[in-house]
């Protein structure tokens, strides 16, 4: 919430919240104010979505989107009452996920999932007026760059590569609250780019099931069908510098040579931006 509440209005504001009797004065409004301790890795202008809801029962309270810009000048709250006991999130990056239950961002089977950031935050019943709640965006989804190292320009592909790739798993979001993956059917079919690139994004994952299938394709020379199955959770995990348990996810480059079945890893860190290369 973004408002200048004029003057008369703060003085009507006041008057009746003193008139109510001392026992009553959790019905008087309060404001959750935020600061973003990793402000300056996003965009100021990048849109935020955050959600309050009352810890002791459960119930919505207040929500609003606002840029990450105004919630470190402080102009932007949400209001809640003050005595209330408080918990909530916020999620950037949610454009093309869908709220679920009004916790969970998920997205529908065929898409890939959304570069979405997310704090979750308690705030215990308070007499104050006005609160600041110390929050950080934390990482809970992973790009992955898939690249074939190998293509033939002259061949029947015409420099592209013979298969489509099929990305499947049981995990379709997060718990913005919690961090805990949702699971659902996932299926994404990245399209390929110039030279043999693909490229998507999977949420934090809630088994072992991320896969990546590679199906022939006859106009390209290939035959028809499954070619190959690589279960991507494992071959992540396996690596040096990378786990589905990390604070913030770390993004992923699969560079694939299908002449002669070679794999390098290479994971980047999303802060640091290490680089780690590995070989089957």
């Amino acid at each position: 919430m973004k408002n200048k509440i004029p003057f008369l209005g703060v003085v009507g504001l006041l008057i009746s919240c003193q008139s109510l009797v001392l026992e009553n004065r959790i019905e008087c409004p309060g404001r959750l104010l935020f600061d973003i301790e990793n402000a300056a890795s996003f965009d100021g202008v990048s849109p935020v979505y955050l959600a309050a809801y009352s810890r002791t029962e459960e119930t919505f309270l207040s929500a609003d989107t606002t840029v990450v810009n105004d919630i470190q000048d402080q102009s932007f709250y949400l209001q809640v009452k003050k005595l209330d006991a408080v918990t909530g999130y916020g999620v950037m990056g949610f454009q093309g996920a869908r709220k679920q239950g009004g916790f969970q961002w998920v997205v529908e089977e065929g898409a890939s999932y959304v570069p979405l950031f997310r704090f979750a935050y308690e705030k215990g019943p308070s007499p104050e007026e006005s609160i600041l709640l110390p929050v950080e965006f934390v990482k809970d989804f992973c790009r992955v760059t898939v690249h074939f190292t190998y293509l033939d320009p002259h061949g029947t592909a015409g420099g592209r590569i013979p298969f489509r790739l099929s990305i499947t798993g049981h995990t379709i979001g997060i718990d913005a609250s919690t961090g805990i993956p949702v699971k659902g059917t996932f299926r994404h079919a990245p399209e390929e780019e110039d030279g043999g690139h693909f490229r998507f994004i999977v949420p934090r994952q809630a088994d072992h099931t991320l896969t990546m299938e590679l199906y022939g394709i006859p106009e390209r020379g290939q035959e028809e069908g499954l070619a190959a199955s690589f279960n991507l959770w494992d071959l992540f995990q396996e690596q040096e510098g990378f786990s589905w348990e990390a604070k913030n996810l770390a993004d992923v480059t699969l560079s694939f040579d299908y002449t002669e079945a070679r794999f390098s890893i290479t994971v980047a860190e999303w802060e640091k931006g290490d680089n780690l290369v590995f070989e089957l």
